[in-house]
């Protein structure tokens, strides 16, 4: 028998009252492990992901060690754990004071939160483009993943919660916290309400489980708004306003809007503001024609309709012909009117005024945008494709407004025939796996695809493939992901291994293929393996940095496509970079590069 303990803990025996030899063991701790006498005094620090504390005895000397009973006090819950556990030898009148040792847990938190919380649909549970919350669609469930970095495990009357505190800021800022849940709906995303908190166990330390609460953001600013987060147990703690029980994390919020003056479809997050104009679309004309209804009035007068319906029912019962249809037509001009809203609208359905939408598919295909930062910039280059991509983001929260909406009357006039601001049209689309898109680019700016720039004058890595200012002109076809493999088996200096890419940001920058991962983008879903780039101490240059997003990655000694650039460092040192085979990039769009 034995104790399992989490983390890092200090053990001081307190007492040893026993007729037997006795001792004590540490098993699996990464510090601290060993087999200690029971001498009062003693001090033992351990530490580890899980290890386990035995108390052991044996009659003689000759006797082989045997398991003593164990157990665990921890009293009234703390968060910073003060526990009495006790090893008991197999005597009648147990009090486990045999060996007996105070525990002091030395962690400093009870959970973590390892990613901000995101914005996921009531209606469907579809995760919003980067966990975004955008005003103009209302309510959402608000998705925290929780890990447990406590000493002990959590039980199921531990909750996650938001504070009262910040519950309160919140409400000031526009978004309140909707605590009224069915059990079906808490069924459907498996987990249980206790008070207004959210049960956490049975959760082991170092296990996490994402759980929902509900918001209404139609009120909030578009900027990041910061939400506390607490640990309680609800069968009592002696202090539930320790620190360790409380994380703070920030939410995103956007917010759309129609322009009538201009058509323009306007998206504001903290960084700046997009205005989007939409070209053409595609949408399903049949079920989009089926979803589309007039919006139902003002609910009739409670009185003016009993009184009506009285009075039929009156002729009725006196004998009088009377239509039984009317009954049926009176009830339903009252039931139809009215609903969720004080108007009679259901909030969680788009409506463009006129007419009321049940979701269809609507996707833009043709549209322009042009992108306003919050602060302004002098000169020809901006920060806006060094920073985090918010305009993109903008991009996708609109096409999912637009998704949900079906075609905004405002937006969606077609007639609007400012080609020159038109930038392309949307073809197939990858998100998961590979994270890409195929474009029909309209516009003579761009270089065919078996091109890219070489080192430019004006950017700080002046290592040009062919010549500085020049262009780089790549050979077909891409290298086959059976060919990478191979690369990857040889050695690590191995001149095959060397690749070049140009991107955005940090220009034509040199890499080496280091390794193929089972992860990409920690934020992604991956089911195929990704390609992992270092750094050339040849050329000792940034890798991949923010902006280098879509660059191509190409074999030095080939000057064959290899795969398409996505991530890097979280701290954008460029020391290493994330990318897409391209082999994989054509099975998913069904196309093929350079052809």
């Amino acid at each position: 028998m034995s104790i399992a303990l989490f983390g890092r803990w200090h053990l001081e025996v307190t007492k040893a009252v026993h007729n037997w030899e006795n001792r004590f063991r540490i098993e699996g701790a990464a510090s601290g492990d060993g087999t200690y006498p029971p001498t009062v005094g003693l001090e033992v620090t351990a530490d580890g992901t899980a290890w386990r504390l035995r108390g052991e005895y044996r009659k003689t000397d000759s006797d082989p060690w045997e398991p003593s009973a164990m157990m665990i006090d921890a009293g009234l819950e703390r968060a910073a754990i003060r526990a009495t556990i006790g090893s008991e030898d197999p005597l009648p009148q147990p009090d486990f004071e045999d060996i007996q040792w105070e525990a002091r847990y030395l962690g400093s938190t009870m959970l973590e939160i390892p990613y901000r919380p995101y914005a996921v649909r009531v209606d469907d549970l579809f995760q919003m483009p980067d966990g975004v919350f955008e005003t103009a669609l209302g309510t959402y469930y608000m998705a925290v993943r929780v890990i447990n970095r406590w000493g002990l495990p959590f039980t199921d009357t531990h909750v996650v919660d938001i504070s009262p505190q910040s519950r309160a800021d919140l409400a000031m800022r526009g978004i309140q916290v909707i605590d009224q849940w069915s059990q079906a709906e808490l069924a459907s995303l498996g987990q249980a309400q206790l008070g207004t908190g959210m049960v956490l166990g049975p959760l082991v330390p170092g296990s996490s489980r994402t759980v929902y609460f509900k918001v209404d953001v139609r009120g909030a600013s578009p900027r990041k708004h910061e939400v506390e987060f607490v640990c309680w147990n609800i069968a009592g703690m002696a202090d539930p306003g320790h620190s360790m029980r409380r994380v703070r994390k920030h939410i995103f919020v956007s917010r759309t809007r129609v322009d009538a003056a201009t058509g323009e479809i306007v998206s504001e997050v903290r960084q700046g503001t997009l205005r989007f104009k939409l070209k053409q679309f595609a949408f399903d004309r049949v079920n989009g024609k089926k979803a589309r209804r007039p919006c139902p009035g003002k609910k009739p007068d409670l009185n003016v309709a009993r009184d009506k319906l009285r009075e039929t029912l009156r002729s009725l019962l006196e004998g009088k012909p009377v239509d039984l249809c009317l009954i049926q037509r009176i009830l339903a001009c009252y039931c139809a009117g009215g609903g969720p809203g004080e108007d009679g609208r259901d909030p969680r359905r788009p409506s463009d005024g006129r007419f009321c939408y049940d979701p269809f598919f609507a996707f833009p295909t043709g549209f322009s945008y042009t992108v306003t930062p919050a602060v302004p910039f002098e000169g020809q280059y901006g920060p806006i494709p060094f920073d985090d991509p918010w305009w993109k983001v903008l991009l996708l929260i609109i096409a999912v407004i637009l998704l949900l909406a079906g075609a905004l009357s405002e937006a969606a006039d077609v007639a609007y025939q400012d080609e020159d601001l038109v930038i392309g049209r949307l073809g197939r689309f990858q998100r998961d796996d590979v994270d890409a898109a195929l474009c029909m680019i309209d516009t003579d700016r761009a270089l065919a695809f078996l091109q890219v720039l070489d080192a430019q004058g004006d950017e700080p890595s002046q290592n040009a493939v062919t010549a500085l200012d020049g262009d780089v002109a790549l050979v077909a076809p891409v290298l086959t992901r059976a060919e990478v493999t191979a690369i990857m088996a040889l050695p690590a200096a191995d001149p095959q291994r060397a690749i070049f890419k140009s991107g955005a940001r940090s220009g034509l920058t040199h890499g080496l293929m280091s390794a193929l991962s089972a992860t990409g983008h920690p934020e992604a879903t991956w089911n195929i393996t990704q390609l992992v780039i270092v750094q050339d101490p040849a050329f000792n240059e940034p890798v991949s940095q923010a902006g280098d997003s879509g660059s191509i990655w190409v074999q030095t000694q080939s000057l064959r496509p290899v795969a398409l650039n996505h991530s890097g460092d979280a701290d954008d040192l460029g020391v290493f970079g994330v990318a897409s085979l391209l082999d994989d990039v054509q099975t998913a769009l069904n196309i093929t590069i350079g052809a």
